[in-house]
């Protein structure tokens, strides 16, 4: 079938891990020759490498901090990251200030994820100077809606590295860093490296591989997911660009491999061993986009071209301890809760290695169940009144997970003020209350988490109510955000897009999208949703 689609944002590539030691040397830093050519100008391509700082890169490039934050919008949120490439401002031979523009205003066409407070922050502007500046009368935007954001009028600057250099117009696309192709990165040595340049598709062609058992009876979760790739086409159709769909029911046998090389992309099967008999047949020719299934990650050791869209529960327990680390403060303290004797270690060690990354100190309170009626004596001795008591959960069993949240609300019930992490399995646990978690302030980073309070998913859900009868599931979501996102990239950079695979974190509806490489070329989503069970009984998306 035929459908027409628009670009998408473009996905930010981050690998994880910044080091921390008391004895700090830099790595030095070697200028890049790759060019890359993107909205008109030239940048190099920098591959950040673990102890270089941004201070160091300047100087390196001979541009300012200014001008890295200006090609790489995420850069001031998520800091250098090793592995991440850095777009850096290409000058021959001598440094020169940027040019100023005559306008007073750049242009921003709103994407459909945007609200205006996201578009305020983004250009360090505030809401009612956009407001004001577009006469606008309420907050509301529209997908596609061209703004015009005030730019501050800048005075030029003299030649030099020492000083910041006015900030430059900010374009009207973002900005994107660049993925490296499927190998280490090779940096050339001479000023004669190609400039690489992409350039947007009048059609993308993808093919959707589940088992819809269509001569029987559907399966529900591949049906809700089918649907929701459905939705993120007809709203595609809505945006401008021409869609080729092709659907083939993997009950009825293998598709035919020559169909699939020919598309962009593949999306799907879902399960693993389905997945690797695809990958099998197209050896590498066509990327191959594993939708649902988390273990499936472990298909990139032997294949090539393989996008993992799921995170894996890994990252899930890295940016568990990134975010305690991230909440800690001065007289607080961090609990480590593990259960004596577990017959599934897996969750305590991946937490407890995960909490070490983040060089996080901690003291372990570990028991079994039938020790529980004598864990709140042992948790007097261990917290403390002044601060916020961190408790960290590092197990995935229910009946020990009941257990420790039973002990936690004796604890708040004496005073001490408690916050709870605990891996995001926990919200499948029917015979634990909810209300409890709420009461221990639970936090959980997740794959997944849909805000019925975002004006765009009650769109979504009224949209997809009247044209399948019926409520989205979770995996209805995951099929619109996958689709719309994979789609999008192919759109935009054409045959390329597997190398721009950069810039931002993209946000679904269901699930956000934030690829890191594996040593192979592979890509894996490392986008985790943080939500917190607040006191007040609200459940909320951070």
């Amino acid at each position: 079938m035929k459908r027409l689609i628009t670009f998408f944002a473009a996905i930010f590539l981050v690998a994880c891990g910044i080091s921390a030691a008391q004895e700090y040397v830099p790595t030095p830093v070697t200028v890049s020759k790759e060019k890359v050519k993107l909205n008109g100008k030239v940048y190099l391509s920098h591959v950040v490498l673990e102890r270089q700082t941004l201070y160091g890169i300047t100087k390196a490039y001979g541009v300012t901090e200014e001008d890295l934050y200006e090609a790489n919008p995420s850069l001031r949120e998520t800091g250098l990251q090793k592995n991440a490439i850095l777009l850096v401002p290409f000058r021959e031979n001598t440094v020169s200030a940027p040019e100023t523009s005559s306008q007073d205003y750049t242009e921003h066409t709103v994407r459909w994820y945007e609200d205006i407070d996201d578009i305020a922050r983004k250009y360090d502007v505030s809401v009612k100077e956009i407001m004001d500046f577009n006469d606008l009368k309420s907050r509301k935007l529209s997908t596609r809606q061209v703004l015009k954001i005030p730019v501050k009028k800048t005075v030029a600057v003299a030649d030099t590295r020492e000083e910041t250099p006015d900030q430059p117009e900010k374009p009207a696309v973002d900005t994107v860093c660049v993925i490296p192709p499927p190998q280490e990165p090779v940096l050339p040595e001479t000023d004669s490296a190609s400039v690489l340049t992409f350039q947007a598709l009048d059609k993308v062609d993808f093919s959707l591989i589940l088992p819809l058992k269509a001569a029987s009876s559907a399966s529900e979760i591949n049906m809700d997911f089918y649907s929701g790739v459905l939705m993120a086409v007809k709203d595609m159709e809505a945006e401008g660009t021409k869609i080729q769909l092709h659907v083939y029911d993997l009950n009825a046998g293998i598709p035919p491999i020559d169909a699939l090389v020919k598309s962009n992309f593949v999306l799907g099967p879902v399960a693993s061993r389905d997945l690797e008999a695809i990958l099998q047949r197209v050896d590498g020719r066509v990327p191959v986009i594993s939708p649902l299934d988390q273990k499936a990650a472990s298909l990139s050791t032997n294949y090539s071209a393989f996008i993992q869209a799921p995170s894996a529960v890994d990252h899930q327990y890295e940016d568990l301890a990134d975010w305690v680390k991230d909440d800690l403060e001065d007289g607080d303290k961090v609990i480590l809760i593990t259960e004596k004797g577990a017959s599934n270690v897996t969750a305590s060690v991946a937490i407890r290695s995960a909490m070490a990354h983040e060089e996080l100190s901690y003291e372990i309170v570990n028991y079994a169940i039938v020790e529980g009626r004598g864990i709140p004596a042992i948790l007097s001795g261990t917290m403390v009144k002044g601060g916020v008591n961190r408790v960290v959960v590092a197990s995935e069993s229910e009946a020990f997970m009941g257990d420790v949240v039973r002990n936690l609300g004796i604890m708040s019930g004496k005073g001490y003020n408690v916050v709870m992490y605990a891996p995001s399995k926990v919200r499948t646990f029917d015979t634990i209350e909810g209300s409890a978690y709420h009461d221990a302030s639970l936090h959980i980073s997740s794959s997944y988490f849909v805000d019925y309070s975002s004006p765009a998913v009650d769109r979504f859900v009224r949209t997809y109510r009247a044209l399948f009868r019926t409520e989205p599931s979770q995996f209805a979501f995951q099929g619109y955000d996958t689709a719309r996102m994979f789609i999008g990239a192919c759109a935009r950079y054409g045959t390329g897009w597997t190398r721009m695979l950069g810039s931002e974190r993209v946000r679904g509806l269901h699930t956000d999208f934030l690829f890191v490489q594996d040593a192979k070329g592979n890509l894996h989503n490392s986008a985790v949703r943080r939500i917190i069970f607040e006191k007040n009984y609200s459940t909320t998306l951070q």
